[in-house]
Protein backbone atom coordinates (compact mmCIF):
# COMPACT_ATOMS: atom_id res chain seq x y z
CA UNK A 1 0.00 0.00 0.00
CA UNK A 2 1.32 3.55 -0.89
CA UNK A 3 1.53 5.95 1.60
CA UNK A 4 -0.72 7.84 -0.15
CA UNK A 5 -3.08 5.22 0.65
CA UNK A 6 -2.52 5.38 3.65
CA UNK A 7 -2.99 8.97 4.39
CA UNK A 8 -6.46 8.59 2.51
CA UNK A 9 -7.46 5.60 4.66
CA UNK A 10 -6.51 8.01 7.40
CA UNK A 11 -8.41 10.73 6.81
CA UNK A 12 -11.26 8.78 6.34
CA UNK A 13 -10.99 7.06 9.20
CA UNK A 14 -11.12 10.10 11.36
CA UNK A 15 -14.53 10.93 12.64
CA UNK A 16 -14.09 14.41 12.81
CA UNK A 17 -13.46 14.81 8.63
CA UNK A 18 -15.42 11.65 7.47
CA UNK A 19 -18.89 9.77 8.41
CA UNK A 20 -20.42 6.18 8.09
CA UNK A 21 -22.83 5.47 5.95
CA UNK A 22 -24.21 2.85 3.59
CA UNK A 23 -23.83 2.95 -0.30
CA UNK A 24 -27.15 1.21 -2.05
CA UNK A 25 -26.05 0.44 -6.43
CA UNK A 26 -28.57 1.68 -8.16
CA UNK A 27 -30.68 2.62 -5.05
CA UNK A 28 -31.83 -1.13 -3.88
CA UNK A 29 -30.06 -3.63 -1.68
CA UNK A 30 -28.92 -4.24 1.46
CA UNK A 31 -26.12 -1.84 1.09
CA UNK A 32 -22.32 -1.16 1.51
CA UNK A 33 -21.18 0.48 4.60
CA UNK A 34 -18.39 2.66 3.93
CA UNK A 35 -16.81 5.97 5.56
CA UNK A 36 -17.62 9.27 3.00
CA UNK A 37 -16.63 12.74 3.60
CA UNK A 38 -19.60 15.52 3.01
CA UNK A 39 -18.82 18.35 1.46
CA UNK A 40 -21.01 21.86 0.87
CA UNK A 41 -18.70 24.41 -1.31
CA UNK A 42 -19.94 28.01 -0.61
CA UNK A 43 -19.19 29.29 -3.85
CA UNK A 44 -19.59 27.94 -7.22
CA UNK A 45 -16.98 25.44 -7.84
CA UNK A 46 -15.65 23.56 -10.45
CA UNK A 47 -14.35 19.81 -11.01
CA UNK A 48 -13.65 17.86 -14.21
CA UNK A 49 -15.53 20.11 -16.28
CA UNK A 50 -18.99 20.70 -14.57
CA UNK A 51 -20.14 23.52 -12.33
CA UNK A 52 -21.47 22.82 -8.89
CA UNK A 53 -23.50 25.84 -6.90
CA UNK A 54 -23.13 27.02 -3.51
CA UNK A 55 -26.92 24.42 -2.96
CA UNK A 56 -24.64 21.36 -3.93
CA UNK A 57 -23.74 18.70 -1.63
CA UNK A 58 -20.87 16.56 -2.55
CA UNK A 59 -19.35 13.39 -1.44
CA UNK A 60 -16.39 12.01 -1.47
CA UNK A 61 -16.05 8.03 -1.25
CA UNK A 62 -12.80 5.83 -1.78
CA UNK A 63 -12.62 3.88 -4.91
CA UNK A 64 -10.99 0.55 -2.42
CA UNK A 65 -15.11 1.00 -1.41
CA UNK A 66 -17.09 2.09 -4.23
CA UNK A 67 -14.97 0.86 -7.15
CA UNK A 68 -17.78 2.17 -9.48
CA UNK A 69 -20.30 4.61 -8.23
CA UNK A 70 -22.95 5.57 -10.27
CA UNK A 71 -25.63 8.00 -10.58
CA UNK A 72 -28.40 6.76 -9.49
CA UNK A 73 -26.96 5.18 -6.64
CA UNK A 74 -28.47 6.55 -2.56
CA UNK A 75 -26.63 6.86 0.13
CA UNK A 76 -27.97 6.56 4.01
CA UNK A 77 -26.07 9.54 5.74
CA UNK A 78 -24.88 8.71 9.18
CA UNK A 79 -26.15 11.33 11.84
CA UNK A 80 -23.79 11.41 15.54
CA UNK A 81 -25.75 8.61 16.88
CA UNK A 82 -25.23 6.40 14.52
CA UNK A 83 -28.37 6.72 13.03
CA UNK A 84 -29.60 7.32 9.41
CA UNK A 85 -29.86 10.90 9.16
CA UNK A 86 -30.21 11.84 5.92
CA UNK A 87 -30.54 9.52 2.40
CA UNK A 88 -28.87 11.05 -0.33
CA UNK A 89 -28.83 10.07 -4.29
CA UNK A 90 -25.74 10.76 -6.98
CA UNK A 91 -26.88 12.86 -9.32
CA UNK A 92 -23.71 13.79 -11.08
CA UNK A 93 -20.29 11.91 -11.14
CA UNK A 94 -17.44 14.68 -10.77
CA UNK A 95 -13.51 13.81 -10.70
CA UNK A 96 -11.23 11.01 -9.38
CA UNK A 97 -8.11 12.00 -7.64
CA UNK A 98 -4.51 11.86 -9.22
CA UNK A 99 -3.69 9.20 -7.50
CA UNK A 100 -7.17 7.07 -8.20
CA UNK A 101 -7.88 6.69 -4.52
CA UNK A 102 -11.26 8.88 -4.13
CA UNK A 103 -14.26 9.72 -6.37
CA UNK A 104 -15.85 13.02 -5.84
CA UNK A 105 -19.79 12.60 -6.42
CA UNK A 106 -22.60 15.59 -6.15
CA UNK A 107 -25.99 14.39 -4.47
CA UNK A 108 -29.07 15.69 -3.87
CA UNK A 109 -31.25 14.76 -1.15
CA UNK A 110 -33.84 12.38 -1.27
CA UNK A 111 -37.37 13.20 -0.58
CA UNK A 112 -40.19 10.73 0.63
CA UNK A 113 -43.12 10.59 -1.74
CA UNK A 114 -46.03 11.91 0.06
CA UNK A 115 -48.27 8.70 -1.71
CA UNK A 116 -46.41 6.72 0.44
CA UNK A 117 -47.11 8.08 3.19
CA UNK A 118 -50.59 8.05 2.88
CA UNK A 119 -50.89 4.67 1.63
CA UNK A 120 -51.88 2.35 4.79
Amino acid sequence: MSAFALMVDAVFADPHLAIDAVWRVGGTGDGIPVRVIRKSPEAIVGFGGNQFDLNAMLIEVRLSEVASPAEGDTIDLAGEDGEIAETVRVTNLSKIDTRKLVRTVEVEPVVADPDEDDAT
